[in-house]
C-alpha cells in the first residue's frame, strides 16, 4: 500500500488537532511508531518542539520519539537518517521554513523521508513542515523558492485563515510557477493524500480557476494524485 503525505495547516500538537492526527495514526496500525523532526525550530527551541511532540503523540497511543535533526550536520548523520526511515508516521514540525528547506534539501534525513512513502507510511508537516513539501515554496520577503517537490504540483498557504490577506494570496498565485496550484490549509487542519482529502476542523481552499474553491472535513479535493514523488 502505498502510503500518505499530510499537509497541516500549522497549530501543531494541540487538543484540536486531536482527531486529525488519530486518523492519521489509524492508517498506520496500531501503537505505531511515530518519529518528531524539530529542524524548523532550530532557531528558536527544538527541544521543546521535540518534546510537546513526544508527549502529544504518547497521549494518543503512539510510540514517539524525536530525531534531533537542527542543522546540515545532524541532517547528514546516518543513526539519525536511519530512525527517520524506520518509523510509521514521521512529523516535520512548524517554524522557520527557509531555514527547514536549506537544512533537509539533499540530506540523508530527507532521503530517508521519502523512502519510507513506498513501505505504506505517513510523512507530514505542519506550517514550515507543510510549506517545504511542495513543488514552490513562499518566502516571506522575497517570494518564491523551489521547495523539496514532494508533491510538485501544489504550494501551501498554512494558517490560512490568518496569512491568506497578509501574504496576499491573489498576488502570490499570480507569480507561482505554472503548473503549480496554490493551496490554503487552515490551523489543526490537514490536506492527506493521495488520493486527496480534508480532515479537521477548518478548510482547505484551493486557488485554481476564477474563484477559489473550499474544502471542509471528510470532502475529496480534485487534485492530482499520479504527481507526487
Amino acid at each position: 500500500m502505498p502510503g500518505l503525505i499530510a499537509f497541516i495547516g500549522g497549530n501543531e500538537f494541540r487538543w484540536d488537532c486531536e482527531p486529525m492526527d488519530r486518523t492519521l495514526l489509524a492508517r498506520v496500525g496500531s501503537s505505531p511508531k511515530v518519529v518528531i523532526i524539530p529542524t524548523a525550530a532550530a532557531r528558536e527551541n527544538p527541544a521543546l518542539a521535540a518534546e510537546n511532540g513526544v508527549r502529544y503523540f504518547n497521549g494518543l497511543g503512539a510510540q514517539a520519539e524525536a530525531a534531533m535533526i537542527i542543522d546540515a550536520e545532524t541532517a547528514r548523520q546516518p543513526a539519525l537518517a536511519a530512525r527517520v526511515g524506520n518509523a510509521d508516521l514521521i512529523y516535520f514540525t512548524g517554524g522557520d521554513p527557509v531555514y527547514l528547506l536549506e537544512t533537509m534539501r539533499d540530506s540523508p534525513a530527507w532521503k530517508a523521508s521519502q523512502e519510507m512513502l513506498p513501505r505504506g507510511r505517513i510523512l507530514a508537516g505542519s506550517s514550515a513542515g507543510a510549506m517545504i513539501l511542495g513543488g514552490q515554496m513562499w518566502a516571506p520577503g522575497s517570494g518564491w523558492r523551489e521547495g523539496l517537490g514532494l508533491v510538485p504540483t501544489i504550494a501551501v498557504i498554512p494558517h490560512h485563515a490568518s496569512l491568506a490577506s497578509r501574504w496576499n494570496a491573489a498576488r502570490m498565485r499570480a507569480s507561482l510557477r505554472e503548473g503549480v496550484i496554490l493551496v490554503g490549509i487552515d490551523e489543526a487542519t490537514a490536506l492527506v493524500g493521495p488520493p486527496w482529502q480534508v480532515l479537521g476542523p477548518g478548510e482547505v481552499t484551493v486557488y485554481r480557476g476564477k474563484k477559489p474553491a473550499i474544502f471542509k472535513d471528510g470532502q475529496s479535493v480534485p487534485l492530482p494524485d499520479q504527481e507526487t514523488r
